[in-house]
């Protein structure tokens, strides 16, 4: 990892999945003395897909870090999976300019269709479990793809009584694959049965299913708030 975020100015492209894969890359330029100027020299910035982070719009970025981003991205473009990763990394200086209008892998591949990574070298920076569907696909398209590993989810083991307050839940959500996985195998045959499951994704709502769940809801918007409004729309509903 040392050794693609020092030469972190040499790629073409830096997707980046999440909040946490922002802020952490953030940390790791940190722990080798680099700051958002190592992404290189001032070019202009250009925005491609439903979100815009720059001055104006939903996400956008604290006073004059939309102009420092620009100037210091230079020739590398940033992508970013949805708009909590977007407002990450201007908290850092840096306006993303890439972010599609459904926050799903299989959506960012589709709005990178418009940048050339043929030769060219992508940094992918996630989580250690993180599927596979972005970095295959720019390989697929001849880009010289490095993936690095910023974090991995760890499921703790919930207490006696987190377990028994849970049965009673009248929801549970699940923001993310994983999230299923954990909670299911953490909670067994005590798994709230009778809980409506919410969901924040069509990638979530896949896991949830094959872990024998019924999805009841999912969020249109695949972020929090959108998880949040629809639990709220489903339950002012019953």
């Amino acid at each position: 990892m040392r050794h693609a975020v020092e030469g972190v100015g040499e790629y073409a492209l830096i997707c980046l999945t999440s909040a946490n894969g922002a802020h952490l890359l953030f940390e790791a330029l940190a722990a080798v003395g680099l700051d958002a100027r190592a992404f290189g020299g001032g070019t202009k910035n250009e925005q491609v897909g439903g979100e815009r982070t720059g001055a104006a719009g939903e996400v956008q970025a604290p006073s004059g870090a939309a102009d420092a981003g620009a100037q210091a991205k230079g020739g590398t473009k940033i992508a970013a999976i949805g708009p909590g990763t977007a407002r990450a990394l201007a908290e850092h200086g840096i306006a993303a300019d890439i972010v599609p209008e459904h926050f799903v892998a299989e959506a960012l591949v589709k709005a990178l269709a418009v940048v050339e990574v043929e030769g060219r070298k992508v940094l992918v920076a996630r989580a250690a479990e993180a599927r596979d569907v972005l970095p295959d696909a720019l390989r697929e398209r001849g880009a010289e793809v490095d993936v690095v590993a910023l974090y991995e989810t760890v499921r703790e083991e919930p207490s006696t009584e987190a377990i028994e307050a849970g049965q009673s839940a009248d929801y549970v959500t699940f923001t993310s694959s994983s999230t299923v996985r954990n909670l299911t195998e953490a909670l067994g045959y005590r798994f709230p049965l009778d809980a409506r499951i919410v969901s924040i994704g069509p990638i979530t709502s896949e896991a949830a299913r094959a872990a024998g769940l019924q999805v009841h809801v999912e969020a249109e918007r695949h972020d929090i708030n959108g998880l949040v409004a629809a639990l709220l729309v489903d339950a002012s509903a019953r």
